[in-house]
């Protein structure tokens, strides 16, 4: 997989070897994990018991639990998930998620996909590491330094985590988490770069029914620092000039956004196009590159400063719904406030 910046560069050579991911212990790894969500802004507490690693998510009204493993060569097994799956029912859990560097077997995604955990393999914890760009906690974390915080691990024990009974104590987890909170706001999907698919005139354009509603980063009387007045529709081509026609891989199709951006406080704001994510099926999507075409140069906004950008996602083709967001990565300190304006002219 192929992942772009803003500028549409390739940036998979600066990404950490997956090697690198695979080769930490368990313990390095669980820490790994914990660290990622932290980037996110929520608390994490990690334990080790019966030769299995935990963290434990929280942060104001969210709550959820993740099992790190390392994974090995075999991938992680369908018994294995359905003791996790067992353990999130003992706990009253609606959510939980397993992150491994590895693989899962085909009897574990069938287990996870049938009880609504998430799971997380190698190859897509690569790419969240470099659609958020957290190569430094790879590094960090591949070098040990995880591993020299206290020494100790809660109750450890070897052998195979499969023939483990149930486990009897855990982080204090809550009795109920919140849906989709657990790697829905982590986990981008990043999508490769699409070209465009027929020069001059084209078919006919479809553009289908599309509920997209947007989640602020304030609320009530919060100040926000940037003004975001959007609009969006679903279409299966756009035209962003030069006789060129975009279409979506098979079974996508485009929601397109446009949006006059206002920088209302006092200093200077960076305004990145990987700054808004598109949430859809749990789903956290990244702009959809495109060959030569863009609507969402990077800029710096001074205070009073207005610009209009536009920027695309690809959705599965049966996807209905879909919220814009902005990313915490991005504009964590930063509040955002969205204001749907139907007047805004969505032509690309």
């Amino acid at each position: 997989m192929v992942l772009y910046d803003d500028w549409g560069h390739d940036y998979e050579r600066a990404a950490p070897e997956p090697t690198m991911i695979r080769q930490m212990d368990q313990s390095e790894f669980a820490a790994f994990v914990a660290a990622l969500w932290e980037r996110q802004g929520w608390r994490t507490q990690v334990t080790e018991k019966s030769g299995k690693s935990f963290v434990a998510l929280q942060r104001e009204d969210a709550e959820g639990l993740i099992w790190a493993t390392p994974g090995s060569s075999d991938g992680v097994s369908g018994k294995a998930l359905q003791q996790f799956v067992t353990l999130r029912e003992q706990y009253g859990l609606d959510e939980g998620a397993v992150v491994t560097a590895g693989r899962f077997t085909d009897d574990a995604e069938r287990i996870a996909d049938q009880a609504g955990i998430e799971h997380v393999d190698g190859e897509k914890l690569r790419t969240i590491v470099e659609a958020r760009e957290l190569h430094d906690l790879v590094r960090e974390h591949a070098d040990g330094a995880a591993a020299g915080d206290d020494g100790t691990a809660d109750d450890e024990t070897t052998g195979d985590a499969d023939d483990e009974g149930p486990l009897d104590r855990l982080p204090a987890v809550p009795a109920k988490a919140v849906g989709g909170v657990v790697v829905a706001l982590l986990a981008v999907v990043a999508a490769v770069v699409v070209g465009p698919t027929i020069l001059g005139t084209g078919g006919e354009v479809q553009e289908t029914a599309f509920d997209v509603s947007a989640a602020s980063s304030v609320s009530g009387d919060e100040t926000a620092t940037l003004q975001v007045a959007w609009n969006a529709k679903a279409t299966t081509e756009l035209r962003p000039g030069n006789d060129t026609v975009y279409r979506p891989r098979s079974g996508q199709r485009f929601v397109l956004v446009e949006m006059n951006v206002t920088n209302a406080g006092d200093g200077t704001v960076g305004l990145r196009q990987r700054g808004f994510l598109l949430r859809a099926n749990g789903t956290t999507h990244g702009h959809q590159p495109l060959s030569n075409a863009s609507g969402f140069d990077p800029t710096v906004l001074g205070p009073g400063e207005s610009t209009t950008v536009w920027t695309v996602f690809s959705v599965g083709e049966s996807t209905t719904t879909a919220t814009l967001v902005a990313s915490e990565a991005v504009y964590g300190d930063v509040g955002v406030r969205f204001d749907r304006d139907a007047n805004i002219s969505v032509a690309v």
